[in-house]
Parts: structure tokens; sequence; C-alpha cells
């Protein structure tokens, strides 16, 4: 379980950051809570940051009762957690030249005003990718086995009359495996989409989408492989990008 803990006195925004996690990792998916904290209250506070499981922290600097940069203190210093992903989003740019940020091991300072859900939603994506970092595709090529890492894979792709082909940031290799083989070790993953029948994505890589041409877009590497049926769903996903 990975918990999504927003620590924001303003509803507009709690609701926002929400919106924004629930494109990411989708509304059904078990694998992930959010919890909304909108006021400092020591007891439950203790008890989230007791939780077993991994965390991601979405705090502002100004909340009742403790501000978000205390709160940060606490998480690294009092219970002793260097492991969890802390988010900073406030209107406060000040703090943001300060030691004291890098000190807390901060993945990262967005700022309300300047395309927060853009920034926002990166931040997710590479906190995810952080704590996930042992989540792996385990395939047997030759007699060797090779776990490729689940944020290294841009798309797998099966043509006619081939073996699927997977493509990473790194490399190309061939899978010895049928598509839907892949498939059933990747779909329980929300960062996977089957773009098309024979493609499968990892949305978390896509640096964008045309849709009126149906090609993915993954840094320097494009692919024709969008089908009309999936269109408004990736666009869902995909929220501003």
């Amino acid at each position: 379980m990975t918990y999504l803990i927003i620590y924001e006195d303003k509803k507009e925004s709690r609701n926002l950051y929400k919106e924004i996690i629930l494109k990411l990792v989708g509304g059904r998916n078990e694998q992930y809570k959010i919890i909304e904290i909108e006021k400092y209250d020591k007891e439950a506070i203790k008890n989230i940051l007791l939780l077993e499981g991994k965390k991601i922290f979405i705090i502002d600097i100004e909340v009742p009762g403790k501000s978000g940069l205390d709160l940060a203190r606490d998480i690294r210093r009092v219970y002793e957690d260097w492991e969890s992903q802390i988010i900073v989003v406030t209107n406060h740019q000040q703090f943001k030249s300060t030691d004291f940020i890098g000190r807390l091991l901060m993945l990262d300072f967005i700022s309300k005003y300047y395309n927060c859900e853009e920034h926002l939603r990166d931040a997710l994506i590479d906190a995810i990718n952080i704590l996930d970092r042992d989540k792996c595709l385990p395939i047997t090529c030759g007699g060797e086995l090779y776990n490729i890492p689940y944020s290294s894979i841009l798309y797998i792709e099966k043509k006619k009359d081939e073996d699927p082909i997977i493509v990473t940031k790194r490399s190309r290799r061939f899978l010895p495996v049928p598509l839907n083989t892949v498939w059933k070790l990747l779909e329980s993953d929300n960062r996977f989409f089957k773009s098309t029948g024979s493609c499968i994505i990892n949305l978390y890589n896509i640096s964008g989408v045309d849709f009126n041409n149906q090609i993915i877009k993954f840094g320097k590497i494009a692919i024709n492989n969008l089908s009309r049926d999936k269109k408004k769903e990736l666009k869902e996903r995909m929220g501003n990008r």
C-alpha cells in the first residue's frame, strides 16, 4: 500500500490534488490510499506516520496548528523516516532558496500559481518511481534473466509475424513471450495502458500526445499506436499533458 497524504487546510487545493492523484493512479486502484489532513492533530498524524507502507506527502507551508515545514522536520527527525517522499506545494516562494529544504530531502517545491497541476503530476510520477524502484519486469532471454525496471519502460509493441519488442529509455529488445503474457504481468500497475490491442505504453514516460493524428510521444521517440476507442480514456488519464 502507498499512502498519499495531503497536509493542506484549503479544501479547494485538497480537491485539486486529489483530482491529479486519481487521474494518475486511477480511481479504483487499491494499491493507493489518499489521506487528507486539514489541520494539525498530533495523535492523528502520529497514527498516520506509523502506518506500514510507502508514503508520499503533499504539504503546504501554512496549516493551522503546525507548519508544513515543521511536519517535514518531524517526519525526518522525530520518526526517522528518510524514505517517504515529501512534495511542498505552496505560495511561499521564499523557502525555496533555503538549504532547509535540502536538509530535509524534499523531492520538489511547487508554486500553487505556476503550472501547479503539471508540476505536481511530474513530481508525483518521480515520487512513485523512486518508491517503486524495485518493481521490474522479469524476462528470460537466451537462458539469462533480465529484470527491466518499470520506470525505464516506454512501450511494448507486437508487430505482425514478430515477437513483441520492448523499448526502454536505453535499449530495444525482442521478448520471447506473447504480448498477452507480458500484459498479465503489468496490468495491475496503473502506469501501464493498452493503447491498442498490440501495444502497451507507460503513461508515466509520455511527454505528449497528438490525439488528432493518434501519435504518442516519449521525448524524441514517437509511435502511431493509439486506437480511436482508446483516445477518450487516454485523454482523461493524461490530464493537461
